[in-house]
């Protein structure tokens, strides 16, 4: 594979890197931070990423993603509540392609409903939809089988139509 600059990782994977940062802290403006961070990481191991392989190169981004995310939260110690996200740009909630015909206010119910789901379920979605990832490559981004993913994503899809429906299942 040949030597990819910085414009061209970041090209490549800023969506990513800012969905799975924003699928961690509920909050767009948390994310953007994090996303920069993420890529100041890139340029100071820049020479070490250039000749990674596409799968080593998503990982290593998505770990450190997750792993600056969850740092970040643990040296605030706060909790984000659903209530308390800013509406999320309706360009932002079309990438998915099922949203892409939904009127406003169905897109609104489907980020509430979003913001509901369990941390793993919510991840998995994110990860699928947002940042286009197969389930093998998410299984390989989060260490567990592809198997478990295509069960936390069935999961999310119920749970996801039972919120959507009204009938809200926690747990």
């Amino acid at each position: 594979m040949p030597a990819r600059d910085f414009e061209s990782i970041y090209a490549d994977y800023s969506r990513m890197v800012y969905w799975a940062a924003y699928g961690v802290l509920k909050n767009e403006n948390d994310a953007m931070d994090a996303s920069q961070n993420v890529f100041l990481r890139v340029m100071k191991h820049q020479k070490k990423l250039e000749t990674m392989e596409d799968a080593q190169l998503k990982s290593w981004l998505y770990r450190v993603t997750v792993n600056l995310c969850l740092d970040g939260k643990r040296k605030l110690k706060r909790e984000v509540l659903a209530d308390e996200l800013p509406e999320m740009p309706v360009s932002d909630v079309s990438v998915l392609p099922e949203a892409a015909a939904l009127d406003a206010e169905t897109r609104e119910a489907l980020h509430r409903a979003l913001q509901e789901l369990p941390e793993i379920y919510r991840e998995t979605v994110m990860l699928h939809f947002f940042s286009e990832l197969r389930y093998d490559e998410i299984a390989k981004l989060t260490g567990v089988s592809e198997g478990t993913v295509k069960s936390r994503m069935s999961r999310a899809k119920e749970r996801l139509l039972a919120l959507l429906k009204g009938g809200a299942q926690h747990g």
